[in-house]
């Protein structure tokens, strides 16, 4: 299994319910991204993939589409890992482009079939940040203990049709400020995502309809194995923290905690009905990216 695909679903917004706890008064100082045409900013990322432990450094540069639209284009570089592996050529030229201000066209998942896999999670994770971020901007937040909470009910998918076959997750928003800080110009941003209060994930497995924990399961992955099909099925959660420039509503930093547990069968068969036993996986990502010189 290849965890860093689980952080695809955040990357796009679909059509979401908010429910704002507070009301926000326009004047109260709400967050906004201020884009200044050629400015460039420098990212460190460092990653606990399970695991794989790895920092990368991207260089974000603001342009303008055609269409007069700000955007960044980011690209990486300078991979070091506990596995020593380099980014190739390809990579090293990528460009990766992201917006808040053209969201429809920018904060949506790049074509990954010809990505290099290790550049997957940066990638996906970049997006997971800018999402939350946009979120946050959206519900208003303003002020430390304002709170809302988004709710889902479409399913996001990672299957390829090749090695993975079935890729599906979903999860609720829950959003709060957690501090502000006048003089350093700042505001930390709390993004959970939580378990729907209903199975929205396909289970295509009988034994995998039992929920992993309290809630229902929110995640799922079949993936043709050597020895067949692994099947796997369980909850995740992520704890988002963002601190963000107040004045141009820029990240300063931000920092990912994702557990995931998981319910995990070999199958001879693709229905899933011809299993080994079943055992239980539990898997950490710790993801921190910020602002560097």
């Amino acid at each position: 299994m290849s965890f860093v695909l689980l952080m695809i679903f955040a990357a796009s917004i679909p059509a979401t319910t908010m429910v704002p706890a507070q009301q926000v008064s326009p004047d109260a100082g709400g967050l906004q991204r201020h884009y200044a045409d050629g400015m460039v900013s420098h990212y460190l990322m460092t990653g606990d993939n399970d695991g794989w432990k790895y920092t990368i450094r991207a260089a974000d540069s603001v342009k303008r589409d055609t269409n007069g639209r700000f955007y960044e284009e980011i690209g990486w570089s300078d991979l070091t890992s506990n596995t020593q592996q380099t980014l190739t050529p390809a990579s090293l030229a990528m460009r990766q482009t992201i917006s808040l201000d053209d969201a429809a066209t920018y904060l949506k998942v790049p074509n990954l079939a010809n990505v290099q896999p290790l550049l997957i999670g940066p990638i996906t994770d970049t997006l997971t940040f800018y999402s939350d971020l946009l979120l946050a901007i959206r519900a208003k937040l303003a002020r430390p203990g304002q709170t809302a909470y988004v709710s889902r009910t479409t399913p996001n998918s990672w299957a390829d049709g090749q090695r993975v076959l079935l890729g599906q997750d979903v999860v609720d928003f829950s959003l709060s400020v957690e501090s502000s800080d006048a003089a350093g110009h700042t505001k930390t941003l709390l993004i959970q995502h939580v378990p729907p209060p209903e199975l929205h994930v396909q289970q295509p497995g009988k034994w995998m309809q039992a929920p992993t924990s309290a809630k229902p399961n929110n995640f799922v992955q079949v993936s043709r194995e050597s020895e067949g099909f692994s099947a796997e099925t369980g909850t995740e959660t992520f704890d988002v923290r963002l601190v963000v420039d107040t004045r141009d509503g820029r990240i300063v930093s931000a920092a990912i905690h994702n557990p995931v547990v998981l319910r995990v069968r070999t199958c001879t068969d693709r229905e899933l009905t011809q299993c080994g036993s079943e055992t239980t996986k539990t898997i950490l990502r710790e993801i921190t990216l910020k602002l560097v010189p």
